[in-house]
């Protein structure tokens, strides 16, 4: 896979910079690099005291570097055999910003307003109710800290982090917060038909940004305020909170760490990303906390290894169970481009047996192949493919084993600046409460498009398609128990100022079994006000 893809670069045309220019955009100090065609490959880093900036293009030897202001200090070009690298000296406490716009990328520098673009529905919804989505290991979808190379997910990239906000010192702060109406088929009952439910939601939130010496810490909070709802256990709160820390301890070693908590009740995924836990839902806490060591010596080949804890209880009388997963990766990855990265993984889970039911009791090994970051111009995303060989020695012996192949990828396609498509896919196991199951094999595919329409309307429309298999046979049907998901959704967005959005959206879902007593029929309407404080209203 990742030869083709190198092959697949090589033959592109690849762009020629054409202009490098250092001049105001909105108020904001900015470097503005124009280019021949489209940009695909272009990612930042910081090194020590400078900012690099990767660019998968040629530069010709007239082309120079033009002269800075403040906050800037110095800006250098470096032409290498993977493209063009643009060297920025400025201060660690400056924040700035990365835009790609086709055969531009604008890099901005100190605070200012951001545009809001609308939220995706397709996130909008992931978050709000039981979903139909599942990740796996390696796929870029998954909770946080989920089968990522060293056992928790990379960073955040700089340009998805560094945005305006309010600076405080050397503190970024980003507070925002999100007001809805929800109308919706809840499934909080002892079976799966769902009872309509409406109410009002406010989300406040708020992130944190500090940086520790050549590293950096980031802290976020979002809680989930319910109110009207015809069901109490919905008026409760639900939260969720994460922390990540990266720390460069010498020129080849960075350090990572990743913290995660949640507590909620209609936020299913926490506890069951694949799916079967979708009614008498019970209210859960989620921690999980990990590690990672990355060895990137000089040159495009690096090491990474860590691992993470995954704690999850639910209340008593849910149709789940409490489990643990403690989870062991090691990866060799290569640069095959400035902003795209190919690894080898080898990951090891362990579950332990859970006093509810023993049968969940596993030992999980993955080897697989990930492509990640700038894939193609305009293709960004992770893909990964693999197999799983699944040990489970409780269960009943027919669904004592799993071997076969897995997947996940999460790819987006940008058409200009407004306009892009999102495919992800999905092919994994994951614990089962059904039974005498240990596992489910849980296979997925989902597609969103997002369109501008006049009157600055955002347009997004999708669907997916979702198979959960068991390998034991269902008691009541002699054939073992298989669900078939498939829903759609559209939805309207616009943004009212530069610092707030509206936006109303409305997905159905259809589950049916083949045991008739999990058939479902759902439908959810969600208009909301998204706004933010010193920096853009939060996406989701």
């Amino acid at each position: 896979m990742s030869a083709a893809l190198l092959l697949a670069w090589s033959l592109e045309g690849v762009p020629r910079l054409l202009e490098l220019r250092s001049e105001r955009v909105a108020g904001r100090p900015a470097l503005v690099v124009v280019a021949s065609a489209a940009l695909g490959g272009a990612s930042v880093r910081r090194e020590g005291p400078e900012l690099v900036v990767s660019l998968a293009a040629t530069a010709p030897a007239s082309l120079g570097a033009p002269a800075v202001s403040a906050p800037l200090e110095a800006l250098r070009i470096e032409r290498t055999p993977l493209g063009v690298q643009l060297r920025i000296r400025v201060a660690p406490t400056v924040p700035y910003d990365l835009r790609r716009e086709v055969d531009r990328v604008v890099l901005l520098f100190g605070t200012g307003t951001t545009e809001v673009v609308p939220a995706s529905s397709a996130d909008l919804y992931r978050a709000l109710f039981p979903p139909t989505e599942a990740t796996e290991p390696g796929d870029a979808r998954a909770p946080a800290g989920e089968g990522f190379p060293g056992g928790v997910p990379p960073v955040p990239s700089p340009e998805e982090q560094k945005t305006s906000g309010l600076s405080l010192g050397s503190l970024t702060i980003r507070p925002a917060a999100t007001l809805a109406y929800v109308d919706a088929d809840v499934s909080l009952l002892d079976t799966p038909v769902p009872a309509r439910d409406r109410y009002a939601e406010a989300r406040p939130s708020v992130g944190i940004e500090a940086p520790l010496g050549n590293g950096s810490l980031r802290l976020g909070y979002e809680a989930r305020i319910r109110r009207f709802s015809s069901f109490s256990r919905v008026n409760q709160p639900a939260h969720e909170a994460n922390a990540s820390l990266e720390y460069p301890t010498g020129p080849f070693i960075t350090l990572r760490g990743q913290g995660h908590f949640a507590r909620g009740l209609l936020e299913a995924a926490q506890v069951d990303p694949g799916g079967e836990y979708f009614f008498q839902l019970g209210r859960f806490t989620r921690w999980q906390y990990g590690g990672s060591l990355r060895f990137n010596p000089e040159g495009r080949v690096g090491l990474d290894v860590g691992g993470t804890v995954d704690k999850v209880n639910v209340e008593q009388g849910a149709a789940f169970f409490d489990y643990e997963r403690r989870n062991v990766t090691g990866a060799l990855g290569l640069e095959i481009g400035p902003s795209r990265r190919a690894s080898v993984v080898y990951s090891l889970e362990q579950v332990p047996a859970s006093p509810e039911r023993p049968e969940s009791e596993s030992r999980v090994h993955s080897v697989f192949v990930a492509v990640d970051g700038e894939i193609l111009p305009l293709l960004s995303g992770r893909a990964s493919a693999g197999y799983t060989l699944r040990n489970s020695p409780r269960a009943a012996p027919p669904g004592r084993h799993f071997r076969g192949l897995t997947f996940g990828a999460d790819l987006k396609r940008d058409f200009g600046r407004s306009a892009n498509i999102i495919v992800a896919a999905n092919r994994s196991t994951e614990l089962s409460a059904f039974e005498q199951n240990a596992f489910y094999v849980t296979t997925s595919a989902q597609v969103s498009l997002t369109a501008p329409l006049p009157w600055s309307l955002s347009f997004t429309a999708g669907g997916g398609y979702h198979v959960n298999s068991y390998p034991i046979t269902a008691s009541a049907l002699g054939v073992p128990r298989r669900d078939v998901i498939v829903d759609w959704l559209a939805g309207l967005g616009r943004s009212i100022t530069r610092w707030a959005f509206v936006r109303a959206d409305y997905r159905r879902d259809r589950r049916d079994s083949n045991l008739d007593f999990f058939d479902q029929r759902t439908h959810s309407l969600y208009v909301e006000l998204g706004l933010g404080f010193f920096a853009a209203a939060p996406r989701r």
